[in-house]
C-alpha cells in the first residue's frame, strides 16, 4: 500500500470518527445509551438504515432531509464530519510521512481531535462537557505516554495535568468571589486537567491564553448583541490544545530562549 492510499484510509477514518463523534455529543447530554440503540430520527424517532448512516454520502443522497418525516437533518453531522476527516488528514500528513514517522503524537492529535468534536457538539448545543469523554481521554493519553516513553515521563504528565487543574480550581473560587457567579464551568477545569497531562504545565497556560483570545473574538462576532449570552469554552480549550501540540517545539525553544535571557 502506498502512501496516498494510506492517506486516502485515514481520511475515511476521519469521516467515520466525525460521524461518531456527532452522534456521542448528541447523545451524552441527551442521557440515550451511545450503544444499545441504534441510529435514529430524532424527530420521528424512527431508527435508520445503514445506507442512511454514510457520512456525507447520505446527507448528500437524502437532501438533507430524513428519509421518513422529511426533518430537516442538521447541517453540523456533515460539517463536523468533514471536519474531523480533515483533522485526521492533517495529523496523518504532519506525523506519518516518509521522512519521519511519530506515531505517538498522530494518536495523541487524533484522540484530540475526536474529544474536541465530541465537545463541539455537546457545549455548543447544550453547554455540556462529558466527564466520561473527558476521563477516557485522559486514559487513553496517559497509556500512550507511558508506552511510548515510560514510566518517568508519564509520570510527569501526571503531575503537569493535576497542577493545571489545581491552578483552574484557584483561578475559579477567585472567579466566584469577586464575580458573585459562576466564572468558570467544572467541564472546562477537567478539561485543563487532561491538556495539562497532554501537552505539559507551562504548554497548558499558553494553550489558555489562546483560548481565550479565540474564544474573545467568536463571541464578538457571533453575539456583539447579547453581551449575557454564555460562551461555552470548552471547543476553544481543545483546539488551542491542538494548536499547542503542533507547534510544542517551538513553544520549548520559545521558553528555553526566555530563561536564557532573563538568567
Amino acid at each position: 500500500m502506498n502512501y496516498t492510499l494510506y492517506g486516502i484510509l485515514v481520511f475515511i477514518l476521519g469521516l467515520i470518527m466525525g460521524s461518531f463523534s456527532a452522534c456521542m455529543g448528541y447523545r451524552i447530554p441527551n442521557k440515550i445509551s451511545t450503544y444499545k440503540e441504534r441510529s435514529f430520527c430524532p424527530k420521528c424517532k424512527k431508527q435508520l438504515k445503514w445506507y442512511m448512516n454514510i457520512p456525507v454520502v447520505s446527507y448528500i443522497f437524502l437532501k438533507g432531509r430524513c428519509a421518513y418525516c422529511k426533518e430537516k437533518i442538521s447541517l453540523i453531522y456533515p460539517i463536523i464530519e468533514l471536519t474531523s476527516a480533515f483533522l485526521y488528514l492533517l495529523a496523518f500528513e504532519m506525523y506519518i510521512n516518509t521522512n519521519n514517522i511519530n506515531v505517538y503524537s498522530f494518536l495523541v492529535v487524533i484522540m484530540l481531535s475526536t474529544t474536541f468534536l465530541i465537545t463541539v457538539v455537546s457545549d455548543f448545543l447544550y453547554y455540556y462537557i462529558s466527564d466520561r469523554v473527558v476521563l477516557i481521554s485522559l486514559i487513553v493519553i496517559i497509556l500512550l505516554k507511558y508506552f511510548f516513553f515510560g514510566f518517568e515521563v508519564t509520570l510527569n504528565s501526571i503531575i503537569s495535568g493535576v497542577s493545571i487543574f489545581a491552578l483552574m480550581i484557584f483561578i475559579k473560587f477567585c472567579g466566584d468571589k469577586i464575580f458573585k457567579k459562576e466564572s468558570l464551568g467544572g467541564g472546562d477545569i477537567k478539561l485543563m486537567g487532561l491538556i495539562g497531562a497532554t501537552i505539559g504545565f507551562v504548554p497548558s497556560l499558553i494553550c489558555l491564553f489562546i483560548s481565550s483570545i479565540i474564544g474573545l473574538i467568536f463571541s464578538l462576532f457571533a453575539h456583539s448583541d447579547d453581551k449575557s449570552h454564555i460562551i461555552p469554552f470548552g471547543p476553544f480549550l481543545l483546539i488551542s490544545a491542538i494548536l499547542c501540540f503542533y507547534f510544542s517545539y517551538y513553544i520549548e525553544y520559545f521558553m528555553e530562549t526566555i530563561l536564557r535571557i532573563s538568567l
